[in-house]
């Protein structure tokens, strides 16, 4: 995206935002539908005119149905499955940036933080792009988070928090593609749902990490949701078949055969129901196309270095990442790059690497 249209998709997406006629806002909508390629075009076209839902991984659409604000009894019933842990309860949001150790500390991004009643923080990461270095992220990601446990409260004395009555954390990362690792796991497994709760020395001594860490598969908990089998059980041996739906409606919540299932839950027919909602809505709408361009940029950066795509684009989007990064190195945050660029911040946090 050269300078001149970048800054033409941020007007065209603030205009949209705050336009209360519909026939102009529908041409504003037209008029960034004909910046982008035929197949990106296509794919935000369905969910414009209502054929397709936007998908629950879109970082504009998680943050408004799991909002662990307005919807904290949904992420709730989330974390307490995906964990297979019916102590968890979600008492607020905290906020989404890490602590900055040092001015030359790079910046880390949450995109679901809760405060838990046990007095644990917790982040839940819908993550669609791969990343083969999800692991080193996560630990990143943790550790910050520790840190933030370790941290007095407003109206606290440092005296009042210790080794010993800090909190721990929880991250969930919902992988939308799963890395190499995971997948040649499955070559011998079944199981979608890892749990990382403990750490393990050579010698097999082993303790309770502060760290719980619980990574899903959520394209091969799809696979199996459509073939009819599931390896996911609880502690007694029964098969989460709940779960699975939820996660299955998250992994592509345009699924014939996964809608038909989730319309018998209460819970999962209100989230159907919030995300046409959603898509109906001239704000969302203008940032949906924003997280679209974001995404079109990205892939384009991508199809280069696996020497897939062509060449047209590769330039451009190189450019815009650089200037990103000029950006945040220049002291912008995240929120604030995001917002000259008109993307995610899930967006923004691929291309600078958080």
């Amino acid at each position: 995206m050269d300078k001149f249209k970048e800054q033409a998709v941020l007007t065209i997406v603030e205009l949209l935002k705050k336009e209360q006629i519909a026939e102009r806002a529908k041409e504003y909508e037209n008029q960034l539908l004909e910046m982008l390629e035929e197949q990106d075009r296509k794919e935000i076209a369905e969910v414009l005119t209502g054929s397709k839902l936007p998908s629950l991984l879109s970082d504009t659409i998680a943050k408004r149905i799991f909002s662990a604000d307005s919807h904290r009894e949904r992420l709730a019933y989330l974390l307490k499955n995906v964990v297979q842990d019916d102590s968890i309860e979600v008492e607020s949001s905290y906020t989404n940036e890490g602590l900055m150790q040092s001015r030359n500390s790079k910046k880390v991004i949450f995109d679901e933080p809760a405060k838990l009643k046990d007095g644990r923080h917790s982040d839940t990461e819908f993550q669609i792009s791969l990343q083969e270095y999800i692991f080193r992220r996560a630990e990143l990601y943790a550790s910050d988070m520790l840190m933030f446990s370790y941290s007095v409260e407003e109206g606290q004395k440092k005296s009042e928090v210790s080794y010993s009555n800090t909190a721990g954390v929880l991250l969930v990362v919902l992988m939308k593609n799963s890395p190499k690792e995971f997948k040649k796991f499955n070559e011998t497994s079944e199981r979608y749902i890892h749990r990382f709760k403990k750490r393990t020395a050579d010698s097999g001594l082993s303790f309770n990490s502060m760290m719980t860490m619980v990574f899903v598969q959520l394209d091969e908990c799809l696979k199996q949701f459509r073939e009819g089998r599931n390896g996911e059980h609880d502690s007694t041996g029964n098969r989460l078949d709940e779960l699975q739906i939820l996660l299955s409606l998250v992994a592509d919540i345009n699924d014939e055969k996964v809608l038909k299932s989730a319309k018998d839950n209460n819970l999962m027919r209100d989230i159907i129901a919030e995300v046409k909602e959603l898509s109906e809505n001239k704000e969302v709408r203008a940032m949906l196309l924003a997280e679209k361009y974001a995404q079109a940029d990205i892939n384009a950066v991508r199809s280069y270095e696996r020497n897939e795509g062509r060449h047209e684009g590769i330039h451009e989007g190189l450019a815009i990442a650089a200037r990103m990064i000029a950006d945040y190195q220049s002291g912008m945050s995240d929120e604030q790059i995001a917002f000259k660029y008109g993307y995610g911040i899930d967006e923004i946090k691929a291309v600078l690497g958080h």
